[in-house]
C-alpha cells in the first residue's frame, strides 16, 4: 500500500514516515500542499495523509487541486485546529476523515485500513472513458459494439480507467489484480495486450500504452 504523505513538521514527518513503512507501507513524503498536488498527478498512491497549515500550498488548497484533477484517492487531513468549522472545512475540501493532533499512530494506522477497505469494498458499475464503457457487472466492453471479457480483464481496465490519469507499474497492479497469487510482470503484459485486441476490436478510442519496461496508462487516441 503506498502513502503519499504531507507534513511540514520534520520531527512528526520523520515519526509517521517510519512508523508506516515499519507496518508495510510504502510512503513518499512532502514538506508543502504544492508538492502533494505534483506527487498525486504523478503517481498512484492508496492513501493520501495531509497536513493542514503547510507553507507554499496549505492542505485544504492542496486537497480542492486533487480533487479538481479528477483524483479520488482516499485521504486523511492531520489538524492542529478542533474547531467543528474547521473539521467541516477540510472534509468539504475532499477529505473522507481526519485527525486532530496530537495523536496516537495506531489510530491513524486503523483509519488507514478502514480507508483502504473502503476502497477495495466500492465497486463502480459502469466506468467511462473516450467512446468506451466498460461494465463491470455484466463483464463486457462497450463502444461501436460490445465484448466480453474474463474477470481478470475487467479488474485489470478497471484498476486503468479509474487511474486514468496517472501511471501504474507492473507492480502496482500486480497488487490490486492479481494479490497474493505470486504472479509475474510478464502476466500484466499479457493481459494488457488482450485488453488491447478488444478494445481495437469494439473501436474505442482507447488505448493502454506500456510495455515490460514501462509503467502502463490508458489514453485516448
Amino acid at each position: 500500500m503506498k502513502i503519499l504523505l504531507a507534513e511540514d513538521e520534520l520531527d512528526l514527518r520523520e515519526v509517521v514516515t517510519a512508523y508506516l513503512e515499519y507496518q508495510g507501507y510504502h510512503v513518499t513524503a512532502v514538506t508543502n500542499g504544492a508538492q502533494a498536488v505534483e506527487k498525486a498527478a504523478a503517481d498512484a498512491y492508496d492513501a493520501i495523509v495531509m497536513d493542514i497549515m503547510m507553507p507554499v500550498m496549505d492542505g485544504i488548497a492542496a486537497m480542492r487541486a486533487i480533487r479538481a484533477a479528477g483524483n479520488t484517492v482516499p485521504a486523511i487531513f492531520l489538524t492542529a485546529k478542533s474547531q467543528v468549522a474547521d473539521r467541516v472545512e477540510g472534509l468539504d475540501a475532499g477529505a473522507d476523515d481526519y485527525l486532530t493532533k496530537p495523536f496516537a499512530m495506531e489510530e491513524l494506522h486503523a483509519r488507514l485500513r478502514a480507508l483502504y477497505r473502503r476502497k477495495r469494498e466500492y465497486k463502480v458499475r459502469t466506468l467511462s472513458f473516450g467512446n468506451l464503457e466498460l461494465d463491470t457487472e455484466a463483464s463486457e466492453l462497450r463502444a461501436h459494439n460490445t465484448i466480453g471479457l474474463a474477470l481478470k480483464e475487467v479488474r485489470l481496465l478497471s484498476c486503468l480507467l479509474s487511474n486514468a490519469d496517472q501511471a501504474l507499474t507492473a507492480e502496482q497492479l500486480l497488487t490490486e489484480v492479481w494479490p497474493g497469487e505470486g504472479a509475474s510482470e510478464e502476466v500484466v503484459w499479457m493481459y494488457v495486450s488482450f485488453l488491447n485486441a478488444k478494445l481495437q476490436s469494439v473501436r474505442a478510442n482507447v488505448v493502454i500504452d506500456g510495455d515490460r519496461n514501462t509503467p502502463y496508462r490508458v489514453r485516448m487516441i
